[in-house]
């Protein structure tokens, strides 16, 4: 009776294409016959909000760490922005305080996020040994921002920030004034010091010599280049600076007391011309009264289109797009009672949509780029309750171009001048998964699991490389924290109808495979502390015998 029931499950399981043993946890080996279609649907959530770090000031190398640390910072400064080192440089040459360090105030980012991968797939059993199949992946990405400046963090004047919005770049034309005045006074003053009255010629130089330094400092800091080549300050200093210091901060205290200074003594030598020689200088520079140091403030800053980074807000992130299709093929190597073998290819194609270079958080639904992959799958069966998966996988993955902010990883606030096209080569990859398998009865079996991967630096370039010179970096400090290396353990547990289905105690062959995974252990840098589960659903059709 026993032999007669095994031989009726062996022919309804070839009939239909089923494998012999219950799913669980990872891959199987098993079969699948002629002209069997099975449908998966396999959705996978993962979440994190750490990452293993390689070596951030303050925490240990591979330790885990908040996975926004580089954002953070008790003074928001060019520690963080550096583009802003030379608005900090030029305020320390005009006001002469050489420890002046430009702070836009304390800021933190708490970063949670969430990929949802929903892969619809199909595969097809053509004859004993081969098989195709294709995924179709719909993801929907969510990062969960949650910035807080100094007005919400709280504490002292320290930690407000010492530099507010330049007038100039909240409304354009706000110090053009000042700057008219500045080039009357300025032209009029080397006029008398080469023709007018020979008394008066070298007050006159002298008086130039001394205040144009600091007055075309002010010109270029406050408002920009001069519009017009005539301008004595034209060109040299540098583009208008978004920021100023407070009036209140010894820098602005500085800059208004040399400029109430050298204007006295424009005064002075004005006075001695009489009449209307040197035109009046009375513009006034307005430093801003209170500090960039609110929520919407350093929002503003960092999304403004006329601003130096020009990037998306630190706000949610939410994307539901399609991922990158897989369409492959399986030959059985070995499928006998003891052992099972296959080899799998998979082509990764570029469908997927990629992180923006204009959002400083944002997570892809895909690389979009071609990876081919080859696996091997094997499954060595130690008793009827008992059976272990072991898989390898290797992953070649092809060059492509995009667009990226160039910067070091641990300087996330990348300006809008350093985007360049690059060559992208993403590392290769391996992957180790072993599973062992425990059957509890006809219905239901359970699986825990070691999954190891490893995947190889991703490498840049420029395309066209006179960026370089443009950007101030090589594109291969893209490279950093690109290498991955994690380790993940995971459990899972498997409901079969096809025990009960060839006993007719099932309406429907199916399985239903339950499983969680954790990552204990990563290197390489940016690695993400997930957390992922996964339910995976099995069905059968027969298409022909």
């Amino acid at each position: 009776m026993r032999r007669a029931t095994a031989a009726l499950l062996f022919s309804l399981f070839a009939i239909l294409g089923l494998p012999l043993a219950a799913f669980a946890q990872g891959e199987d080996a098993a079969p699948l016959r002629p002209g069997a279609l099975r449908v998966v649907l396999a959705p996978d959530w993962a979440r994190w909000n750490r990452r293993f770090g390689e070596g951030t000031p303050g925490y240990v190398k591979n330790a885990l760490e908040p996975l926004a640390v580089d954002f953070a910072s008790e003074s928001l400064g060019v520690d963080r922005l550096p583009f802003l080192r030379p608005v900090q440089s030029r305020i320390q040459t005009l006001t002469g305080l050489s420890g002046f360090a430009l702070n836009l105030g304390r800021a933190r980012l708490t970063l949670n996020t969430s990929v949802r991968v929903v892969p619809l797939g199909f595969e097809l059993g053509l004859t004993r040994r081969l098989s195709l199949s294709v995924f179709v992946p719909l993801v929907r990405s969510r990062v969960e921002a949650f910035l807080l400046g100094p007005d919400t963090l709280g504490g002292d004047s320290t930690t407000r920030g010492n530099v507010g919005w330049n007038p100039a770049f909240l409304m354009s034309g706000a110090l053009d004034l000042f700057r008219q005045q500045v080039d009357s006074a300025l032209l009029a003053l080397q006029t008398q010091a080469t023709s007018g009255p020979a008394a008066l010629q070298q007050q006159a130089q002298s008086t130039l010599d001394a205040i144009r330094p600091f007055l075309c400092g002010l010109y270029d800091l406050g408002g920009g280049p001069a519009a017009s080549s005539a301008s004595l300050c034209f060109a040299t200093a540098g583009p208008m600076s978004p920021v100023l210091p407070t009036a209140t901060s010894s820098a602005g205290d500085s800059l208004a007391t040399i400029l109430a200074r050298y204007r006295a003594s424009y005064d002075s030598l004005r006075g001695q011309y009489g009449g209307d020689t040197l035109p009046p200088f009375t513009a006034a520079f307005d430093l801003p009264a209170a500090p960039l140091d609110s929520l919407l403030g350093l929002r503003r800053f960092f999304s403004d289109p006329n601003g130096p980074l020009a990037a998306d807000s630190l706000t949610n992130v939410v994307r539901t797009r399609l991922g990158d299709v897989e369409v492959g093929a399986t030959y059985q190597l070995a499928d006998r009672p003891r052992f099972r073998s296959q080899v799998a290819v998979t082509a990764r194609l570029p469908t997927g949509t990629r992180d923006s270079e204009n959002n400083l958080i944002d997570v892809g639904t895909g690389d979009r780029q071609l990876d081919v992959e080859v696996a091997s799958r094997n499954d060595v069966i130690l008793g009827s309750t008992f059976w272990i998966h072991a898989g390898a996988r290797y992953g070649r993955q092809f060059a492509d171009e995009l667009m990226r902010r160039v910067t070091p990883a641990n300087f996330p606030f990348a300006p809008f001048s350093s985007l360049a096209l690059v060559r992208r080569d993403l590392g290769d990859y391996v992957a180790i998964d072993i599973v062992p398998n425990w059957r509890l009865d006809d219905a239901f079996s359970v699986g825990v699991g070691y999954h190891y991967f490893s995947q190889g630096a991703t490498r840049f370039s420029y395309v066209d490389p006179a960026d370089e010179t443009r950007i101030g970096l090589p594109a291969t400090v893209l490279e950093q924290e690109t290498a991955v290396r994690r380790m993940r353990i995971g459990a899972g547990i498997t409901f079969s109808t096809l025990g009960r289905y060839a006993q007719r105690r099932a309406s429907l062959p199916y399985t239903v495979t339950a499983s969680y995974q954790n990552t204990f252990w990563g290197k390489g840098g940016a690695v993400p502390q997930a957390s992922a589960f996964r339910l995976a659903i099995r069905g059968y059709i027969s298409l022909w015998r």
